[in-house]
């Protein structure tokens, strides 16, 4: 079935369940069926010695409701879930005719009835901070009961989908962010030193001035769990980017990649492509948190992707915004970068020469770090998550509690909860003196 415009997370074994797409393309020389209410599965790897075959599984089930540019968030108990999209494909701007004002939650595999949501509903009359309202943001909040920090065009709340009631509703965005808007959002890494508090970043996007919208140039960051929150902004530095992706590095960096200077998301919404990577510094002042990276020579426009891999580097693929015309101006792009954070220099990286497959939840485990140093070595969880329109449904990075001892023994404590960190499969990095290994495989999950 079709997977176009899909949307995806993963079972706590690793498997990726992905649901929903577009309609069906019966013309192609292996005819595609619709897809907007299917699921499929891709088992994770690595692959046994005896051998197995990795592929799409479309498994014959389906979510409650056709879903096409929905969101998806893994919760602390494993289950999933699938807020808003569309009931049709080809659009650009989402229209009350075809809206799917409504979430579900899939527990293995199975969704349960779909559950109307009135802030994904609008009219004709409605703005785009209401209408733009594709591909929502969804981030975990850490030491809640499953509530949902959320972005639906310029509105920004707190959530909880298992009771199906508004939390808390924060200071809204000065523009909308989600698609078409398209801004990169990022849970900003979560440390065991600061018990896990949450701060979320959005940058850039697209203003609501249909049908001339103008790239944005800011980003903002808000405390979402804090007392007051507000948002703080500053702004990017090398000019407006919409489109983009954000990845948060082992580091404690997020690097910004992909993207356009002017117009919005949608295929043939975009124009002057991004070519400079950012990297930002959370903890840097302002005005020194961005540095500017040496550019690419491709553009990566509308349907690009980037990835964490577990070298430490960035996998950069993807853009068609004309889909499949190689005369158009920008044609569908073919070609895959491998992007080289600076750390991927360091004469010499930590390595780590020992390491669990499982560890529970809040449980001290060991490693042992080839470099590791008394007072300068941090263990990271990460997930990249499923990257699709400069969204990353589920990517969360952790920063553990971590002590070294002079024989070179590191031990660590692991999350205390799946809502600090969902059970699933998770990239366990190593870094010294801000300097990260390669990372390891292991599995966080309850006995």
């Amino acid at each position: 079935s079709n997977t176009f415009c899909s949307s995806g997370a993963f079972f706590r074994n690793g498997t990726l369940f992905n649901t929903g797409g577009a309609e069906s393309a019966l013309f192609e020389k292996v005819p595609i069926q619709e897809g907007f209410n299917k699921i499929r599965t891709f088992a994770p790897g690595p692959c046994p010695e005896t051998g197995c075959t990795q592929d799409w599984v479309d498994i014959g089930a389906t979510i409650d409701v056709a879903r096409w540019y929905h969101s998806m968030q893994t919760l602390s108990n494993g289950e999933i879930l699938m807020v808003g999209g569309s009931k049709a494909g080809g659009l650009v701007l989402n229209t009350p005719r075809v809206n799917e004002p409504s979430y579900e939650i899939s527990i293995d595999g199975h969704s349960l009835p779909a559950v109307p949501f009135p802030y994904l509903e609008f009219t004709d009359s409605d703005g785009p901070g209401k209408s733009y309202n594709l591909y929502p943001a969804l981030h975990l909040m850490p030491n809640t009961p499953d509530h949902i920090f959320t972005i639906i065009g310029d509105q920004v709340f707190i959530y909880d989908y298992i009771n199906n009631q508004n939390v808390t509703t924060l200071p809204f965005l000065p523009n909308p962010r989600t698609f078409p808007s398209s801004a990169s959002t990022v849970l900003l890494p979560l440390k065991a030193s600061e018990n896990y508090r949450p701060e979320v970043m959005v940058c850039g996007g697209s203003s609501g001035d249909a049908p001339n919208p103008l790239a944005l140039d800011d980003c903002g960051r808000i405390h979402p769990l804090d007392a007051e929150p507000e948002w703080t902004f500053e702004k990017l530095p090398d000019g407006p980017r919409t489109m983009g992706d954000a990845i948060l590095l082992p580091d404690g960096t997020v690097f910004i990649t992909n993207g356009a200077r002017l117009g919005s998301g949608g295929g043939v919404m975009a124009d002057d492509p991004a070519f400079t990577p950012l990297i930002y510094n959370p903890e840097a002042a302002v005005g020194e948190r961005f540095t500017i990276m040496p550019a690419t020579t491709i553009p990566r426009l509308y349907h690009s992707v980037a990835a964490l891999l577990p070298t430490g580097e960035i996998l950069i693929a993807g853009s068609n915004p004309l889909q499949q015309k190689p005369t158009s101006h920008y044609p569908t792009e073919y070609r895959v970068e491998i992007f080289s954070p600076p750390y991927m220099s360091a004469p010499n990286r930590p390595v780590i020469t020992a390491s669990p497959d499982f560890i529970n939840y809040n449980a001290e485990f060991t490693m042992n770090i080839q470099g590791a140093a008394v007072g300068e070595t941090t263990v990271v969880l990460s997930h990249p998550g499923f990257s699709t329109h400069g969204v990353h449904h589920g990517q969360r990075m952790i920063q553990l509690t971590t002590n070294t001892t002079a024989d070179g023994v590191t031990t660590v404590t692991s999350p205390p909860s799946g809502s600090v960190m969902p059970p699933g499969i998770y990239l366990l990095f190593a870094t010294v003196n801000g300097i990260p290994s390669e990372a390891a495989w292991v599995r966080l999950d309850s006995n």
